[in-house]
């Protein structure tokens, strides 16, 4: 009962927050994201975004198990994708810096982990998320993952577009160069950065 009320709540902060995403991507006007610091559309963005992704750890511990496998290798598995997803997803943060994180146009930054991914933040937290569902062993959080991909890609449209206005040229040469989230480019560049 229980874990199906967060689902819902969950479930119910998903929508919203992409609606409005959605209606940003589609009516340039509705400026919901990215929006400024301190504006009242930030503030909603991060208060939906953080009622999901505490909904979705939260559901896997209520969920625990439902997935039907009880082997310690779930475990073995899922922890380490968990925490190492994790792990790059705090090293994006420290590498772009906060405020940019948080939308300043403090410079584009297009090296370090930023080479293989225009947002390698949003496919480690999805990874994390996924790493969760096998750690948890819960079903409905393997659905949460592809929920918060969904949410990461109407960010990330939005997120183009005034990339784009604030640096013109940069960010279209930029976009050439590195996928939106993985492809062949970056599996090769993370080779060729190994045998360096």
């Amino acid at each position: 009962m229980a874990a199906n009320l967060v689902l819902a709540v969950t479930l119910a902060a998903a929508v919203l927050l992409g609606a409005l995403l959605l209606r940003a991507f589609v009516d340039r006007d509705f400026a919901f994201w990215p929006s400024p610091k301190g504006s009242r559309h930030h503030a909603v963005a991060f208060g939906l975004f953080r009622a999901f992704c505490g909904g979705t750890v939260l559901y896997a511990l209520l969920d625990w198990g439902s997935l039907g496998w009880e082997h310690w290798s779930r475990i073995a598995l899922g922890a380490p994708l968990m925490l190492g997803a994790f792990a790059v997803t705090l090293r994006g943060y420290a590498f772009l810096g906060l405020d940019n994180t948080y939308c300043a146009q403090d410079g584009l930054v297009t090296g370090g982990i930023y080479a293989y991914s225009r947002n390698p933040q949003y496919v480690s937290s999805v990874l994390a998320t996924v790493g969760l569902a096998l750690f948890a062993g819960s079903w409905g959080t393997f659905f949460l993952a592809g929920a918060l991909f969904g949410l990461y890609l109407l960010f990330a449209l939005n997120e183009e577009r005034w990339l784009h206005a604030s640096y013109g040229e940069r960010f279209a040469q930029y976009m050439r160069e590195a996928p939106r989230f993985l492809d062949a480019r970056s599996f090769r560049r993370a080779r060729e950065a190994l045998a360096a």
